[in-house]
């Protein structure tokens, strides 16, 4: 079988198993038959154009990223080299590690909050849920009018479309990882 997109059967595969998603239910979003997935990941059928369309629109992904060598299967990133997000007269840096790609449906933030800042949160109705890890410091966080003390290697998971305000009220800096999962 001459397979003009050799890399399309593991990328799908690969965005599939990101995105923690069954072939059935691959099949609903793409309109591509099950077995015509599954005949693809296994590099035994070579999708046509057509094909392709349907599957990254249904992914939500770009055209490309099916066809793209997928050589890297991992990747580093060092803070520093991460332009933060600077709020609140710059008493918050948010860093985006790892911003929003539909194949990770995540992403994943360093959060550094100065003495005595308060975020309050807008609630978020596309995250489905929040993680928060304390690195350094102390955390008061209030998720829907409750308050959790979090110390360093403390964590919480909550819903993220409910209201929550980040607090760092202690002596000295505050910096914890946020990952919002989306739906």
């Amino acid at each position: 079988m001459d397979n003009k997109f050799p890399n399309v059967g593991e990328n799908l595969r690969l965005l599939r198993q990101e995105m923690g998603i069954s072939l059935d239910k691959a099949s609903k979003m793409t309109g591509v038959s099950k077995a015509m997935l599954g005949q693809i990941e296994r590099g035994e059928s070579s999708p046509t154009v057509s094909t392709l369309w349907k599957i990254s629109s249904g992914f939500k992904i770009n055209f490309t990223t099916l066809l793209n060598e997928n050589t890297n299967t991992y990747e580093v990133i060092k803070k520093e080299e991460v332009e933060p997000i600077v709020e609140q007269q710059g008493n918050m840096k948010l860093y985006p590690i790892y911003p929003f790609s539909p194949q990770r449906r995540f992403e994943l933030f360093i959060i550094e909050l100065e003495e005595n800042c308060t975020h309050v949160s807008s609630t978020h109705s596309h995250v489905l849920e929040e993680y928060v890890l304390v690195i350094e410091g102390k955390l008061d966080l209030n998720v829907d009018g409750k308050t959790y003390i979090l110390e360093s290697g403390h964590s919480i998971r909550f819903d993220g479309t409910l209201e929550h305000i980040y607090k760092n009220l202690n002596k000295g800096k505050t910096i914890f990882h946020n990952i919002e999962v989306y739906r």
